[in-house]
């Protein structure tokens, strides 16, 4: 079920991991009402879809562009057959060496994504199992797809990625495969940034990677090595970077072969948080204060918020989206001592607190939990 999902996400664009420039929102102002959650959401897709014509239609051949990247892909909807190509068959020819996509789908009939060869006549497993082959191939490689015997109309997708690429633009995303070892995606960012980095298997094989940071010693692990999840959701949730300027690589390992996407989508944060109690930064009602930390970043930060009466509920909530290492958020109210609620927070999580000690002056006090720790916090008063 998890590859028939994939197919349909990849039949055009191959943007299962949302990485177009712009489909990201990202809170760097109060003017704009967000919180972590909202930075893993993507534009309506019929916006991308919108006057996005066919590659082609009814040809018996198709010679498959060759493309560095998704992002100097047209915006193409593939070649699409009408049904008098029922049970016919269509060349498809790769000039080129690269990583090769076919895909195949009815467009009224979900199961039915037609028989591919290869040159010899061989059936190719890989594409009956789910519609879709991807596959390294050489120049001159050739196959037959024969459509189904019934439909009303049939997309065929194919294209041609640039394997291997070792260094990444931003705002875009690629299509590759692993090396058997460790592979090195690398990428520079120029300021302070958030960065949406998802690494995203095509496949149920293993793989598994980290982000590092150059520094003069070398390269530096900024988090565990971890496992590439193929979930499209739980991929982005755990894709969000605090990250300082300097050059950056993806370090991918995975079985020889095995199909991934990757890319990045920097945004810049500037910083608006103060390091001393006397200082803190004020967190108006109904806004609310993003920012986030670095492996770099040590200092604590400190909030505050001023009730004016004790009449209606109010609430501080604090959102994290942490790559790694946890963040704890300390709240208070002036003339107390002791904190009114402490919160250890790692990864994608929410936490809502009520305020219940009447009117007053309330402090936010955000510190790091471990030396690597990077990642998105949000804090809104409500």
């Amino acid at each position: 079920m998890v590859m028939r999902i994939r197919r349909k996400q990849l039949m055009g664009v191959f943007l299962s991991a949302a990485l177009a420039a712009g489909s990201i929102l990202v809170p760097v102002s109060a003017k704009e009402k967000t919180d972590v959650t909202d930075l893993l959401k993507v534009k309506n897709r019929t916006e991308y879809n919108k006057g996005r014509k066919a590659a082609g239609k009814n040809q018996a051949e198709i010679h498959v562009k060759k493309y560095r990247s998704i992002g100097e892909m047209p915006g193409e909807e593939g070649y699409k057959y009408s049904s008098s190509w029922q049970g016919k068959t269509v060349k498809i020819y790769a000039d080129q060496s690269g990583l090769l996509v076919i895909g195949g789908e009815s467009e009224d009939m979900a199961d039915a994504c037609g028989t591919l060869y290869d040159a010899s006549g061989k059936e190719v497993k890989e594409y009956q199992k789910e519609g879709l082959l991807m596959k390294v191939v050489s120049a001159g490689t050739v196959y037959s797809l024969k459509l189904p015997e019934k439909f009303r109309s049939f997309t065929v997708e194919a294209d041609l990625m640039e394997d291997h690429q070792k260094v990444l633009r931003k705002n875009d995303s690629y299509v590759q495969t692993a090396t058997g070892g460790y592979f090195y995606h690398e990428f520079t960012l120029k300021k302070r940034s958030m960065a949406m980095l998802p690494i995203l298997p095509f496949t149920d094989q293993k793989l598994s990677y980290n982000i590092q940071r150059k520094t003069k010693a070398g390269w530096k692990m900024l988090s565990k090595t971890k496992t590439a999840d193929d979930d499209y959701e739980k991929a982005l949730s755990r894709s969000v970077y605090g990250l300082a300027k300097g050059n950056y690589r993806a370090a991918v390992k995975g079985k020889t072969g095995t199909p991934y996407l990757i890319g990045y989508v920097p945004e810049t944060v500037v910083k608006k948080y103060k390091t001393k109690k006397s200082k803190a930064k004020k967190i108006t009602l109904e806004s609310f204060q993003t920012d986030l930390y670095t492996d770099t970043e040590k200092a604590s930060r400190w909030y505050r918020i001023s009730r004016k009466t004790a009449k209606k509920k109010r609430y501080i909530e604090i959102s994290t989206s942490m790559n790694s290492g946890k963040l704890k958020f300390t709240i208070y109210k002036k003339g107390r001592k002791k904190p009114l609620k402490i919160y250890r927070l790692s990864g994608q999580k929410e936490r809502k607190y009520r305020l219940k000690h009447g009117a007053g002056t309330y402090y936010i006090k955000v510190s790091k939990i471990g030396k690597n720790t990077n990642g998105v916090y949000s804090i809104d008063y409500l």
